[in-house]
């Protein structure tokens, strides 16, 4: 067996240090593939102020889905999920809009990436401080052929 020498030692300690500690990649489900898992969903964190905003019918019913809304303190940021009711998987085109004082938005699934999601949209989350400004919430979903729609008035105001 062949002996490093304290150079080559001192060179390995470095390329260590360079190179920092090495893990194999850990798997994450993307948004589609969290969807169409089912219940294994991601939560938003934070608090659930108790007030649940049903999607409603073309007659104004509620049904099909539901959105919740969550505050964290820490982040100063809020979260939302809309869910599929039962949560079964046989609603379809789950689509969330969390928009903000200004009219910016962001969505889910992307624009850019439509998907076809039959659990849940979301979590999405504020973008900024929220502390004080107000948010409010869109969507759809199509379950049994009836397109549900989501749409509140401001919340989460302050």
């Amino acid at each position: 067996m062949k002996r490093l020498r304290r150079t080559q030692l001192l060179g390995l300690g470095v390329m260590a240090l360079l190179l920092g500690p090495v893990a194999a990649p850990t798997a994450q489900a993307a948004p589609a593939e969290a969807a169409a898992a089912g219940p294994t969903a991601v939560e938003c964190s934070g608090s659930w102020d108790g007030k649940t905003y049903w999607a409603r019918s073309p007659s104004g019913r509620n049904g099909g889905g539901y959105a919740r809304t969550y505050w964290n303190a820490s982040t100063k940021r809020n979260c939302v999920k809309f869910w599929s009711s039962p949560y079964d998987g046989l609603a379809s085109n789950i689509k969330l809009y969390l928009h903000d004082e200004s009219g910016d938005y962001v969505s889910d699934p992307p624009q850019e990436h439509p998907v076809n999601y039959h659990y849940y949209a979301g979590p999405l989350y504020t973008w900024f401080d929220a502390t004080n400004e107000c948010i409010h919430l869109s969507g759809s979903l199509v379950r049994g052929g009836v397109t549900y729609t989501l749409s509140t008035p401001d919340i989460r105001c302050g």
